[in-house]
């Protein structure tokens, strides 16, 4: 972790007066924070990625936010770029989409369906302003339940997000 940002807080209100740009540096610097080696890769043509890094385990995170009005709403569209991009073409092992303001009930439900995590603002209060970690906000544990094995990737790597039950395919 850098240790400028080991105390990093960040208000909503410090969030909502950034600019997209400074929207997706700030989410760079809560990685950070939480001990995720992170990067800025946002840009145009970005294919639904504005952050990536990697935590000590070697889990790969992928981030896209999307800055915005407060009542804004992110739609499912957006979950099925970040789905169709995170894993294929950036190596994601968690992929999120982080925004201001709020997702519509499909984007939510369609992305706990298919693992993209989703930070609406009451979630990046807790993770900028309180500090609660991005595994937290998640509301994902961070490794799968013993004897559950849900591997995504060809590499055999299991979701550190599983879903919270277990099917009988995934278990070993």
């Amino acid at each position: 972790m850098h240790l400028r940002l080991k105390g990093l807080r960040l208000t909503l209100a410090d969030l909502d007066a950034l600019d997209p740009t400074q929207f997706e540096l700030a989410v760079r610097d809560l990685m950070i924070r939480d001990g995720i080696t992170a990067r800025h890769v946002g840009q145009r043509g970005d294919q639904a990625a504005d952050a990536v890094g990697e935590d000590t385990a070697g889990r790969r995170y992928v981030a896209q936010c999307k800055h915005t009005t407060v009542a804004s709403r992110v739609v499912s569209r957006t979950m099925y770029e970040v789905k169709g991009t995170a894993g294929p073409v950036h190596g994601a092992d968690i992929a999120f989409v982080v925004t201001n303001g709020g997702f519509t009930r499909d984007a939510k439900t369609w992305g706990e369906t298919n693992h993209v995590h989703w930070l609406d603002r009451d979630k990046l209060r807790q993770w900028a302003e309180h500090g609660t970690s991005l595994h937290n906000c998640c509301a994902s544990p961070p490794a799968p339940a013993p004897g559950c094995a849900v591997n995504r990737r060809s590499s055999g790597r299991q979701d550190p997000f599983p879903p919270s039950h277990c099917p009988a395919r995934y278990r070993r």
